[in-house]
């Protein structure tokens, strides 16, 4: 780790999740000066399947949100390996018919860094388990495998896959950023670095904000990048919305984990209702068993909507936070895809439960390839200052995003390494 306060760089990575750890290291291979910033100061357990998303965690970031008016609270990961350190790490590729409508090249570019991830990475495919093969049952050749990074007992998270200090970047914790640097003072300019929490500037040739969907866009909006100047930041973004259902029983009552929990999701089922694609999520453990200091629950089963309608908005504070506003444009279309997904999954398992409102923590698009930056991640008309993380996705994938984060940022690593821009 580096020494306080940080000296400047050639390049500023903000944030050391997925794509800031493939960012730093792919940088640092190519010879450029890189200090990555990590506002986290804890580092996650490692052990296979805990998620460290509860109430106490002091490895998340809590962020209010709000799903077609019920309250909700999203929790993204503030540690080395962000999101991937305390999530389901799923591995989960998009497919070319998805990519196409990112652009002509997308579906060739997406390869060649889901390539270099996988190589990275190597994720495993686990064992099935009964609520799996239920799901299966009722469900006949519609089940997908879900391939997960971890070995053995422990969790394999970008930081420790990609491993940016290994390469010579400099990694600092504890370190959030408040904003963005302008050179000489001109808002939207140059971005020439950036401002720590306590004032600590931090000069750089090059910034690249990889901080999530919700705190890129905050960082973006609090910079002075937004609709004002042209950036639609934190708008029209997408999630996944799921229902839960409750399961009778649960298989897993009365074992005990010491070592490695059981993947919470080995399997999923991949429906069509008509327009709608839909995940069933047969969770082998109830939520409580895998999430220290979350109270006790019934063993429910999710149901997604990959391809929602309704879009949402980081919305910026009055105390400088922002609040995430998901269906901001409500669409009726989401709720009755959602109701009739319930209906069949319920009558083809045999459940009678009312589904609890939830989200798949899948938030993605708030600086969108297009929009806010161009299909290198620079932001439009702004020199020195890129975004590389999920907030560029145009479109949110019809799967969970984890793989498609570490596949773009290795794209977009190497076109920043092609330009030696720093």
């Amino acid at each position: 780790m580096s020494t306080w306060p940080p000296a400047g760089a050639d390049v500023v990575v903000v944030g050391a999740g997925p794509a800031g750890c493939v960012m730093a290291r792919r940088l640092a291979e190519a010879g450029a000066d890189v200090l990555l910033l990590e506002a986290g100061a804890e580092l996650a357990s490692r052990r296979a399947g805990l998620l460290n998303v509860g109430p106490e965690s002091r490895v998340v970031a809590h962020h209010d949100a709000e799903l077609g008016g019920v309250p909700l609270e999203l929790t993204r990961g503030r540690t080395l390996g962000g999101s991937g350190a305390v999530n389901g790490g799923y591995c989960s590729p998009m497919t070319p018919a998805e990519l196409a409508v990112w652009g002509p090249g997308w579906p060739r570019r997406y390869a060649v860094g889901l390539a270099r991830a996988a190589e990275r990475l190597r994720p495993r495919v686990p064992q099935s388990d009964p609520v799996a093969a239920r799901v299966a049952a009722a469900f006949p050749g519609r089940l997908s495998v879900i391939a997960q990074a971890r070995r053995g007992e422990h969790r394999v998270t970008a930081f420790d896959a990609w491993n940016p200090p290994g390469a010579g970047a400099r990694v600092v914790t504890g370190a959030p950023v408040r904003e963005l640097r302008w050179a000489g003072g001109h808002e939207g300019g140059r971005c020439d670095g950036v401002v720590l929490t306590e004032g600590v500037e931090v000069p750089a040739g090059a910034v690249v904000l990889c901080a999530g969907a919700i705190s890129t866009a905050a960082l973006l909006l609090g910079s002075g990048i937004g609709p004002g100047t042209g950036h639609p930041v934190g708008t029209g973004t997408e999630e996944h919305p799921e229902v839960l259902l409750a399961l009778d029983g649960d298989p897993s009552a009365g074992q005990s984990f010491p070592g490695a929990l059981p993947p919470l999701l080995s399997r999923v089922a991949r429906l069509e209702l008509g327009d709608a694609r839909v995940e069933v999520r047969p969770y082998s453990v109830p939520l409580h068993r895998v999430i220290p200091g979350l109270d006790p629950q019934p063993h429910r089963i999710g149901i997604a909507l990959m391809n929602a309608a309704g879009r949402g908005e980081v919305r910026p504070q009055p105390d400088g936070g922002v609040r995430v506003v998901l269906d901001a444009r409500p669409d009726s279309r989401d709720a009755a895809a959602l109701d009739e997904a319930a209906a069949l999954v319920g009558e083809r398992l045999g459940l009678d439960a009312s589904p609890v409102v939830s989200t798949s923590q899948h938030l993605s698009g708030s600086a969108r390839i297009g929009e806010v930056v161009d299909d290198s991640g620079r932001v439009l008309g702004v020199g020195g200052l890129r975004v590389a993380d999920a907030s560029v996705f145009p479109t949110l994938p019809l799967r969970g995003p984890y793989y498609s984060v570490l596949a773009v940022a290795e794209d977009l690593a190497a076109r920043m390494v092609s330009e030696q821009a720093w």
